[in-house]
């Protein structure tokens, strides 16, 4: 009889040992109760087998007893532990007793040579009156335990701290069906903008609970309680209706149909329902599967009901939505499935880029796993940037688009429509110069003047471009002359074909004026360079912003491209389709009041051959212009060589 009160595998008491032992413990002063359970132990069963698994609970019951003397240790059921421990301590004992344990547990699963991370959470309710009710005690110190799991597992947090927290879960759980009623609950679109270009790629839908005037409470603080609780599932149905609603307004104003992206829970995705529950919403408010993407949280990825999600997953995709995974790198529980997940993007978690973006391993991390991303043809997006700095590091990454306080806040239905109406392609602007038998732009909009003589149009890249042949000559002469709104962005692509015919230092192929400063593309600089100059006209000394790369070669047609995103305030400069220059922190020109091809104001002109001008009021990708130049080598008469060593080897 008395066995019973033990638990049969590792000796320690267990659940009813400790409710008879708590009965009859003679308390004067104040208990300190943790609450512990093993982190990742169903993997240690999976992957090792249950008498692996026996031998880690046996020798964690050990290691408690030996961390604690003095202490009753209780194996609860399962991998949870309780600890009670007597006495006046303070808090910054328990807490060195609690770091003592984390410290040994990862010990002992690297002397058990399990490849799985062995670690503990730990959850404490510190100083307990002597006279506490165990079933409070243990419910308190749970909670704790649940929170440093949330937490990100392998740590401790005393219940003392979080009870205000605790408190304020209690307030949501007792209103949530009223302020879902009273339609407390408010969408907030956030923009994701494609790195390169700063094109509104899609947008991203979080939720604020705004109970009254002073209380707003953000997604994190509620969700996981309501994920516990499956209230989740009443309030993400709630929110995916809300964004149909918003996106049939949005067709009434605009032709182009967007992408909104909508969290859905794991209790969600697991209802064989769902796809029809959707579909009905949707056909209610006359919106397509692919103007959605749905997205889950990576931590609900794991080897439970692993199956039965993917296929769910599956369906939906089948049905037209597009899936992504988010706070991709909490916990990376996702990396065992990706080969099998039907997803189409990863959405990587800002505290994990914040953590690692500082870091010198961290960062090479971060662009390995973007490698991997591309390799499996899926969408890179970094959420929660607010520093260029991030950024930058980034694109340069390859990472594909991003959002954050860098780019726009999260908005309202109204403010994101107003904020996004410029970000949308309403028939993007470009004017493109064939050079066939005018200097006029396609649709002709736009005509050069020639100022100077020798300046002759003649054929160019291939049969369907012609070309603009310039003699050279002293400054500001034998060029032709286009008005300022060529350029009319802040942000543009220049795209061009050359062939030099003489190697001026510093002369322009083509020269803008702005109306504090200047930008100019000079192919030759000596050295083997040339070079895209922005120049402030108010700072001098330290005005010149230079995008270096090697020369254009002489006597030989080269595509060059060009592009100035003001967003983030980088150029690139390609050369046959490659880009080979990058510079940042390159202030915006504003106000372009001419344009000179084949020369400037301060040089020689240029002596050589133009073809195939183009001028977009967009950033184009890397990808793009790699297609721009290799769409030419199609066209009847192209007289180019094509660079093959420039181009990527799959």
């Amino acid at each position: 009889m008395e066995n019973s009160i033990y638990d049969y595998l590792t000796g320690l008491y267990n659940r009813k040992g400790l409710y008879e032992k708590y009965e009859e413990m003679l308390r004067e002063d104040n208990i300190h109760f943790m609450f512990l359970d093993l982190d990742n132990f169903k993997t240690v069963n999976d992957v090792y087998g249950h008498k692996a698994g026996d031998e880690l609970l046996v020798a964690t019951g050990k290691l408690l007893q030996e961390c604690t003397p003095g202490a009753v240790v209780v194996r609860l059921g399962g991998d949870e532990f309780v600890i009670v421990i007597f006495g006046k301590r303070s808090k910054e004992d328990v807490a060195c007793t609690a770091e003592e344990i984390l410290s040994e547990m990862r010990k002992k699963g690297k002397e058990m040579d399990f490849f799985t991370v062995v670690s503990i959470s730990i959850g404490i309710v510190w100083n307990a009156p002597a006279d506490a009710d165990l079933e409070h005690l243990l419910n308190q110190s749970d909670a704790a335990m649940y929170e440093a799991k949330q937490n990100g597992k392998s740590c401790y947090l005393f219940y003392n701290d979080l009870e205000e927290k605790f408190l304020q879960e209690k307030e949501m759980e007792e209103h949530a069906d009223h302020a879902l009623k009273d339609g407390q609950f408010k969408i907030r679109y956030q923009p994701i903008f494609h790195m390169q270009s700063s094109r509104l790629e899609q947008s991203q839908v979080r939720i604020i609970w705004q109970k009254d005037e002073d209380t707003v409470w953000d997604t994190r603080d509620f969700r996981p309680l309501f994920e516990r609780n499956s209230f989740i599932k009443e309030l993400d149905i709630y929110v995916f209706e809300a964004v149909c609603r918003d996106l049939q307004e949005m067709h009434l104003i605009r032709e182009e149909k967007e992408k909104v992206s909508v969290q859905l829970s794991r209790l969600l995705f697991l209802d064989d329902n769902l796809g029809c529950r959707l579909q009905e919403i949707m056909d209610r408010y006359e919106v397509d599967a692919e103007e959605l993407e749905l997205m889950l949280e990576e931590k609900a990825i794991s080897s439970r009901d692993i199956e039965k999600l993917i296929l769910s997953m599956t369906k939906l995709k089948n049905l037209g939505f597009s899936l992504s995974l988010i706070h991709f790198g909490e916990d990376f529980s996702s990396f065992r499935y990706l080969r099998s997940l039907p997803v189409d993007s990863l959405k990587f978690d800002e505290a994990y880029i914040k953590e690692n973006i500082h870091n010198k391993k961290g960062r090479q991390i971060i662009k390995t796993i973007i490698k991997l991303g591309k390799d499996l043809k899926l969408l890179l997006v970094a959420q929660g940037l607010v520093d260029k700095e991030e950024v930058i590091f980034l694109s340069s990454c390859g990472c594909d688009a991003a959002g954050g306080d860098f780019y726009s806040k999260q908005l309202s239905f109204g403010e994101y429509m107003d904020y996004t109406q410029n970000q949308i392609a309403h028939g993007e602007y470009k004017k493109s110069f064939h050079f066939i038998d005018s200097l006029s732009d396609e649709d002709a909009s736009m005509t050069g003047e020639i100022w100077g003589g020798g300046v002759e149009i003649v054929p160019g890249i291939c049969d369907n471009w012609g070309g603009v042949y310039f003699p050279g000559g002293e400054t500001g002469q034998n060029l032709i002359c286009y008005p300022g709104n060529l350029f009319a962005g802040n942000s543009y692509t220049l795209t061009l074909w050359m062939r030099p015919e003489d190697a001026f230092e510093w002369t322009s192929v083509i020269y803008m004026r702005y109306l504090d400063g200047f930008a100019s593309l000079v192919p030759y600089l000596g050295g083997g360079q040339s070079i895209y100059r922005i120049s402030e006209d108010i700072d001098m000394a330290n005005g010149w912003h230079d995008t270096f790369c090697r020369m254009i070669a002489l006597h030989k047609w080269c595509f060059v491209a060009v592009t100035y995103d003001s967003f983030s305030e980088t150029i690139c400069y390609y050369i046959n389709g490659r880009k080979a220059g990058y510079r940042v922190d390159v202030p915006t020109m504003i106000s372009c009041r001419q344009v000179l091809l084949g020369g400037d104001p301060f040089q020689k002109s240029y002596k050589g051959y133009v073809s195939a001008l183009a001028v977009y009021d967009s950033v184009k990708t890397s990808e793009e212009i790699h297609q721009m130049y290799i769409s030419f080598f199609d066209e009847p008469g192209f007289c180019g060589e094509r660079e093959d060593f420039w181009m990527e080897v799959n």
